[in-house]
């Protein structure tokens, strides 16, 4: 869904940093160049002592400890992230110190250099102020507070590269007397920073119910350090009840009285929004649910989008535990052979189990994203007008792309017509099933490929075998999935789950690693074929019952979700024009104190 992919694009991009050591050696050259700027300027045999050197680079790792102590509670303020948080102001001092040693050489001003100087060290403030105060503290006032500590430091030690003496306050008190004026407009650096923040705070509205502050540190919890407590916590105000449905269809031995059990299981509750946050791996989660209950199961995406999300993990429990519920609405032991239509670019592939049909929806190898709500509603009216009791509409979402056009969706509903009125009045037979799971042959996997892995179902119906694979993962590769299916005929279609457990974690254009950027052609293949002949070893006779479970959950729901993307916007609207502002500010303020200086 478009607003989702905007939420959580807008957060991931927040966010790429360097590794640890090209932090510190960057973060490090940088605060070097600063004291080394200071020594040109005195031009004093002190800037080549080896103490000097150390003295500053211990002070700049001291100030990054003594953060990362403050910030003890914050997981991810980590010392890496700290040395990458001073790279940018402590770039900013540099540039302006290295303007002022510049201006200084050509007109001969001490004045300008240690203006400049000044303006550097009120600069990074400023900048800290801007990441500290939003990432870190709940409280602006303590981030502000913090901020002032490593340019104070270092600024502290800037004489000693100059004079050999460390605090010379009779310099300081001097050069403040005699430039008041310039030093109160660098003043406003600061200060613009803080009213920038109070007023960034304020914006979230009727829209958001929150500060766009807080959110922003919610969704570092979440993210960063895979707590989400805090941004679910937030997001539940968003929610609405809605009853959902998940449908399983449980295959046993028809002849044995053994209780070994496998089970296609299609809820209609979308995995998302993003990792870690409520049902994003949600089809995991079932998995794992149903093998505890000694049920090989294999996961489907029902028709849903991202506005039936579930927002939080007590909500996800919630639904887990509702499987204990499951109603058999229809039971049986034949079916029909499978049919395949195609119209415009949907393909529709159905069978019927007694008096439910099963359809699988999709419209590869065109791109495709979710199915919208209204067409499982009209195809499951159809079904029933044509006679069936029930209805299980798998989402292929197996071929990467945008959402399906009006077009598209009405053209899966009719092919959805056309399939429903064959196997309405196909003969049904007795079939044999088989099932296998990757978890149960040696293979691995690359991160296009969830914890969910890949599981295969086999039905073998009047001697002709047919096969439907599902894959944990958030859609396929465009055309990936074409290839697969034509090195083996039995396949009726491969499938994802749409699962999101990586989902907002990879730094690419999408956001996520979809089926087959990451695994080839050959090893997948190589894969099915080997899940294919476990399925056809544990085929047997079977019989089915169709159960379902109904209960309300709390999902975003489409138009609370669209809100809080439109109040992201307005947010998102507000920190680039501020952040113009301050800009425009601050080099005015250069501007001003560079003239009064001359």
């Amino acid at each position: 869904m478009e607003s989702t992919y905007k939420l959580q694009r807008k957060f991931r991009l927040l966010f790429t940093l360097p590794s640890f050591f090209t932090s510190l050696i960057t973060a490090s050259a940088i605060v070097l160049s600063i004291i080394l700027i200071q020594g040109l300027f005195a031009s004093t045999p002190t800037l080549v002592k080896i103490e000097t050197t150390l003295m500053f680079v211990t002070i700049f790792l001291f100030s990054i400890l003594f953060e990362r102590i403050i910030l003890i509670k914050h997981s991810f303020a980590t010392v890496r992230r700290l040395l990458a948080m001073s790279i940018i102001p402590n770039t900013a001092w540099a540039i302006l110190s290295a303007f002022g040693l510049y201006r200084y050489s050509v007109l001969g001003s001490e004045q300008v250099f240690y203006l400049m100087v000044v303006m550097g060290v009120f600069t990074a403030i400023s900048i800290r102020i801007i990441i500290l105060g939003s990432v870190f503290f709940k409280r602006i006032s303590l981030g502000v507070l913090v901020s002032f500590i490593q340019p104070v430091l270092l600024f502290s030690i800037i004489p000693f590269a100059q004079t050999g003496v460390l605090f010379p306050l009779e310099q300081f008190a001097l050069l403040i007397q005699k430039e008041t004026l310039a030093f109160g407009l660098a003043l406003i650096i600061p200060a613009s920073s803080i009213i920038y923040l109070v007023a960034l705070d304020k914006t979230g509205g009727r829209l958001l119910q929150n500060s766009p502050i807080l959110l922003l540190q919610a969704f570092l919890q979440a993210w960063v350090s895979e707590r989400p407590k805090f941004i679910e916590d937030l997001l539940e105000k968003f929610c609405l009840e809605k009853e959902l449905t998940t449908s399983v269809i449980e295959f046993s031995d028809k002849q044995s009285k053994l209780k070994s059990k496998q089970a296609i299981v299609v809820p209609e509750i979308h995995p998302g929004p993003f990792h870690p946050i409520g049902s994003s791996n949600l089809p995991f989660e079932l998995l794992q649910f149903f093998s505890n209950k000694n049920i090989k199961s294999i996961i489907f995406h029902g028709i849903s989008g991202h506005e039936q999300n579930l927002a939080s993990r007590s909500s996800v429990n919630e639904y887990i535990d509702s499987m204990d519920n499951l109603k058999e609405i229809s039971k049986g032991d034949t079916c029909t052979e499978p049919q395949s239509t195609s119209i415009g670019r949907a393909t529709v592939t159905g069978f019927a189990l007694g008096d439910h049909a099963c359809l699988i929806l999709t419209l590869a190898p065109y791109g495709m994203e979710d199915f919208p709500i209204f067409v499982r509603e009209e195809i499951v009216t159809i079904a029933k007008n044509i006679g069936f009791n029930g209805t299980i509409l798998i989402d292929a979402h197996n071929s990467q792309g945008v959402a399906p056009v009006r077009e598209d969706c009405e053209d899966i509903i009719r092919a959805s017509k056309r399939i429903l009125r064959r196997i309405r009045f196909n003969t049904q037979l007795p079939f044999s099933f088989g099932y296998a799971h990757s978890n149960e042959i040696n293979v691995d996997f690359k991160d296009d490929v969830g914890p969910a892995g890949i599981g295969l179902v086999l039905f073998e119906i009047a001697g002709k075998k047919y096969s439907i694979v599902s894959v944990d993962a958030n859609n396929i590769a465009l055309g990936f999935r074409d290839k697969v299916v034509s090195l083996n005929k039995e396949i009726l279609d491969i499938c994802t789950t749409d699962t999101h457990f990586n989902a907002a974690k990879v730094m690419n254009s999408l956001g996520y690693t979809p089926f087959g950027a990451e695994s080839s052609i050959e090893h997948i293949s190589k894969v099915i074929n080997k899940l294919t002949n476990v399925a056809e070893k544990s085929m047997k006779k079977s019989k089915f019952i169709i159960k379902i479970q109904r209960s309300p959950h709390k999902i975003f729901g489409s138009s609370l979700l669209d809100e809080y993307s439109i109040g992201l916007d307005r947010v998102f609207n507000f920190v680039k024009i501020g952040g113009v502002l301050i800009f425009l500010i601050t080099f005015m303020i250069y501007g001003a104190g560079y003239m009064l200086t001359v």
